[in-house]
């Protein structure tokens, strides 16, 4: 598909805390659509692996909320580490979307950039 620099980029992204610094992205979400909120795409769901020592420094809500989803034995089952999340994230942006163009959508986009400036600056990047 054609890239086209109007599409809306949303993101959800699910982290091991508040803090972008100590903590750790731990799952990227993505759809794509066009100014119509018509699904245009949807990446896979990746889930990004971290040692036991990050998922263990969590705090007790989070422990909890990505407990009950499952999410936490997802990322100790993960192969993907956080350079190859940030790679496939990428490429499947470069298919849709033309670089510095397309806005960041989504509830918490100032602190998921915060995130990704610091673990994924290439991703963070490509985004308006």
């Amino acid at each position: 598909m054609a890239q086209n620099e109007n599409y809306l980029v949303w993101i959800d992204m699910e982290m091991t805390g508040l803090n972008p610094d100590t903590d750790r992205i731990i799952e990227v979400a993505i759809v794509i659509t066009d100014n119509n909120l018509e699904t245009v795409a949807e990446a896979p769901v990746l889930v990004v692996h971290q040692p036991d020592s990050i998922m263990d420094g969590m705090d007790a809500w989070n422990k909890s909320t990505h407990g009950k989803s499952g999410l936490i034995e997802r990322v100790k089952a993960s192969t993907l580490d956080e350079a190859a999340v940030e790679a496939q994230m990428l490429a499947f942006l470069k298919e849709y979307v033309t670089p510095r163009t397309s806005p960041m959508c989504g509830n918490s986009i100032c602190q998921d950039r915060r995130f990704m400036a610091r673990t994924m600056p290439k991703f963070e990047d490509y985004f308006h």
